[in-house]
């Protein structure tokens, strides 16, 4: 009988414990759902198996990300931009089944700054560029109506010039990919791994800063360049 007693209360003390845990994981998991499903960031995802979709909002939760996204893939990144807009399902995805995420609308909170709409010969010039502090240079420059430029972070690697790629500039936004994909570029900037860096900024004082966040490796980390 005493033995039974005694089980019986380390039981209630072991629910005693759990409980609190158990609560907050759950309360836990409902903030991210919610927070998934009312955020507005629109972004392009490319799968491991070369598909392209479109999503809404983004999580990244350890290795998982979650988000609302389109029920289509497509084959190509113009067919899945192009495409109409669908009825989205809440998925959760695990991170290495992720070639890339590729920031295609800016996300609607403020930044506490008003925007600026610069004409293209304030979208180009030299910046210095501070991301997540690390000190660089960002050369923009436009030909034939296209937009290209270059990055240089002399305190990283050898402190080469890195061509940018993917370079769009409109509607006082910023968007482009910096990376080491080659072995070619591996050994010329002086890399120790390959990397693909999604940037997304917007234009504010003029033209004369310009404000956002760039990815990698799922994490998103906070950049600025002044000219």
């Amino acid at each position: 009988m005493i033995e039974q007693d005694q089980t019986s209360q380390m039981k209630r003390r072991i629910f005693t414990i759990l409980l609190p845990v158990l609560g907050g994981m759950a309360l836990a998991l409902v903030i991210v759902l919610i927070m998934t499903v009312s955020a507005r960031q629109n972004v392009l995802v490319k799968d491991t198996a070369g598909n392209f979709y479109r999503a809404r909002s983004l999580i990244i939760a350890g290795p998982v990300v979650i988000y609302s996204r389109d029920p289509a893939n497509h084959a190509t990144r113009k067919a899945a931009l192009d495409s109409a807009t669908e009825e989205r399902k809440l998925s959760a995805v695990s991170m290495k089944g992720i070639a890339f995420i590729e920031i295609v609308g800016g996300p609607d909170e403020g930044t506490g700054l008003a925007a600026w709409q610069p004409g293209l010969r304030d979208y180009i010039g030299d910046y210095v560029v501070n991301a997540a502090g690390n000190h660089g240079y960002l050369s923009l420059r436009a030909s034939g109506g296209a937009v290209y430029g270059s990055i240089r972070f002399p305190g990283w690697g050898r402190g080469a010039t890195e061509y940018l790629k993917g370079v769009r500039i409109g509607g006082g936004k910023i968007y482009f990919i910096r990376s080491v994909t080659t072995p070619q570029e591996l050994k010329r900037v002086g890399a120790n791994a390959y990397f693909t860096q999604q940037y997304y900024g917007e234009y504010f004082q003029s033209g004369s800063l310009i404000k956002g966040y760039y990815t990698v490796q799922g994490q998103r980390k906070q950049w600025e360049a002044r000219k």
